[in-house]
């Protein structure tokens, strides 16, 4: 009987600990990635300098997505696009939107760098959304909505909204928006991006 208190005592502290090392990677009130502070005395965090980035872009090969998948590529970036084809979105939305919440949770277990998700609407299927975007959230990946029909409340469940714009003038390059939420600099919550060269 000793022996068995003794092996749950044990199960509790590992468990106990397991979900203390979550935790730990999720920033407090802020999203992973929109954690940069403006002051200079606050150095930017880089897990791996020098090391290749992952993205994970959840949506469909065409339109922004496919754009956005080719400037990181040409960045430099790993990218990894899971395209979601919304088949009929008039009667298929919600295994549309479960095959998206599906990507994002395989794209959190292969622990990738930054995970973006292209033009979901957050506003279906809330609590799975939640879920999983928590999940991101306490594996310390950032997310990016890309142009997304509709975010969710929480703001702390992403880092930043990329709205796809290569006629703006002044947009920033797709990587180097990308490369700021990665390393947590400073960044705007809304950036319009380019993904011209």
């Amino acid at each position: 009987m000793g022996n068995g208190i003794i092996l749950k005592v044990a199960v509790g502290v590992c468990c106990a600990l397991a979900v203390f090392a979550l935790a730990s990677c999720a920033p407090k009130n802020a999203a992973v990635g929109d954690t940069g502070s403006s002051s200079t005395d606050a150095p930017a965090h880089v897990d791996s300098p020098g090391e290749t980035q992952t993205v994970a872009i959840v949506g469909s090969a065409n339109g922004a997505d496919g754009l956005v998948e080719e400037a990181l590529d040409a960045d430099g970036y790993k990218v990894v696009l899971t395209p979601v084809t919304d088949a009929d979105s008039m009667t298929d939305t919600d295994a549309a939107t479960a095959a998206r919440i599906q990507a994002v949770r395989d794209a959190v277990g292969r622990n990738v760098s930054l995970i973006v998700i292209g033009e979901a609407d957050m506003a279906h299927q809330t609590k799975q959304w939640r879920e999983v975007l928590q999940a991101a959230r306490s594996a310390g990946i950032p997310v990016v909505l890309l142009n997304p029909v509709e975010a969710p409340d929480d703001a702390t469940l992403f880092a930043a909204t990329f709205i796809v714009n290569d006629r703006m003038m002044d947009a920033t390059p797709v990587g180097e928006a990308a490369r700021r939420v990665i390393e947590d600099e400073p960044h705007e919550r809304d950036i319009v991006v380019t993904t011209l060269h």
